[in-house]
């Protein structure tokens, strides 16, 4: 998938990390563009490349947003993947419904996604309605406030980098995607059971266990893909791999407007009956792809939006500092416009959004509650229902702070109170020149050995000029 010049860091190496944002040092040209952008200052800039510290990573995305050069992309799964697998399920996140236009209804892309070969498509929008529900019954419960939102794998590994003492803030429960793919699991493995056919070869079959199901996530984001392959706050993910939007969206389109010119626009005019139809009156859960969209399907009073990396870091702080404790819950989005901003999608945001919202607007329209739907079987749940059994947690998340000097105590006091005289040497400009994102940053490579204290460019004119 890439060539020799590309640094990828993996979950190969002993501290088992893996990430979906990756340097291609080919493109780059050091121009410490990304170094000023990462919000977790994992970033540097060293002999004239960059390179990404993949403990302080939390696969944001800012990095593809404003590298210059194309020099940060993203890991995701090939297409290609699908092909080992019986039964091939599409799981679009509510964003990928947004990338066509105004013009392009649900149905034309839940169809296309069938025709570019998925055997059953489910919404993500599901799962987003779902986790509404249960955010609800969640908020009753006492605890800290306010509660954050943790639908954005961005936002959990953020607090849990950066503002740990906020772990108990976020919202323990699992993200859309992974409660549209339980769910989806268990309607599946009940129709088959039902039907006691191959939907896919026609062969009887007696378990539903002997076919390989592929559930494929198609993400607008990189931090999905990773929270895919390392999970935040549960141990199992219920997914197979991740598609991203630009992978997707060519084929997808092509399909979308052949049906378009041929006016096949209707579920009799597929190749063959789906076992899932598209659940129709999901409204708010579309409304997820687009900031504001959660807290208008929560309708919680006094509650706050946020979206784009740095308001949000702005809003974590005040809350770090015990402020904001009469808010009760936060909409928390690293990308700018919510999901629709994402750094894998096509479409232009702002398009996007308003797309997303006349889907949203149109859906609530429909019949049917979005969440129980009588015709696709088992695992419905009732509008109101307080269970949260499955949605929530069940894994510690700990916090991962990254300001560790040595394990030795001793000498990472030694090393803390060298960083702090080297800072108070250093002018303070925060100028990014010498490949770090400020001058405490370059204080702290210099005492862990990753750099030099003539790195420091005006440091070493004014040097330069003394001598």
């Amino acid at each position: 998938m890439m060539g020799p010049q590309v640094e990828v860091h993996t979950g190969a190496q002993a501290t088992n990390f893996f990430h979906s944002v990756y340097l291609d040092k080919e493109l780059c040209i050091g121009c410490t563009t990304c170094v000023r952008r990462c919000p977790t200052q994992a970033i540097r800039v060293r002999n004239g490349k960059a390179h990404i510290a993949e403990e302080r990573c939390i696969d944001c995305g800012e990095c593809i947003r404003t590298c210059p050069k194309g020099a940060k992309k993203w890991i995701s799964d090939p297409l290609a993947v699908m092909g080992g697998y019986d039964i091939k399920i599409a799981l679009p996140a509510p964003s990928l419904y947004g990338q066509f236009g105004a013009d392009t209804s649900p149905d034309l892309v839940f169809m296309a996604l069938r025709d570019i070969g998925f055997d059953e498509v489910f919404d993500v929008a599901w799962g987003a309605a779902r986790l509404g529900m249960a955010t609800k019954e969640y908020l009753k419960e006492a605890g800290p406030r306010p509660a954050i939102s943790s639908a954005c794998p961005v936002v959990v590994r953020l607090v849990q980098l950066r503002f740990p003492s906020l772990i108990p803030h976020l919202v323990h429960l699992r993200p859309p995607f992974e409660i549209a793919a339980k769910e989806l699991r268990q309607r599946l493995i009940l129709k088959l059971a039902e039907a006691g056919d191959d939907p896919v070869a026609g062969q009887r079959m007696t378990s539903a266990e002997q076919l390989h199901i592929g559930v494929f996530f198609i993400s607008p984001c990189t931090s999905k893909v990773t929270a895919i392959r390392n999970p935040l706050g549960y141990e199992k993910t219920e997914v197979d791999a991740v598609f991203s939007f630009q992978d997707i969206y060519s084929p997808l389109k092509k399909a979308i407007q052949k049906r378009k010119a041929t006016a096949l626009k209707s579920y009799s005019e597929l190749d063959t009956e789906p076992m899932f139809k598209r659940i129709e009156g999901l409204g708010s859960g579309f409304g997820w792809a687009r900031s504001d969209g959660e807290l208008e399907a929560l309708n919680v009073p006094g509650a706050v939006s946020v979206d784009g990396i740095d308001n949000l870091i702005a809003l974590l702080e005040e809350i770090d500092n015990g402020k904001l404790g009469d808010i009760p819950y936060i909409e928390a989005l690293a990308c700018p416009g919510g999901c629709v901003g994402g750094p894998m999608v096509v479409a232009n945001p702002h398009v996007a959004r308003t797309a997303i919202k006349a889907v949203s607007v149109n859906q609530r329209t429909k019949q049917g509650s979005g969440i129980l739907d009588e015709t696709t079987g088992a695992g419905a749940l009732q509008p109101g229902c307080e269970e949260l059994e499955g949605l929530g947690w069940d894994a510690e998340l700990p916090p991962k702070p990254v300001m560790v000097l040595d394990r030795d105590l001793e000498k990472a006091l030694a090393m803390a109170q060298k960083l702090e005289e080297l800072t108070a040497g250093l002018p303070g400009l925060d100028c990014g020149a010498c490949g770090a994102p400020d001058c405490r940053a370059l204080a702290e490579d210099i005492v862990k050995g990753e750099a030099e204290l003539d790195d420091c460019i005006v440091r070493l004119r004014k040097k330069t000029a003394d001598l």
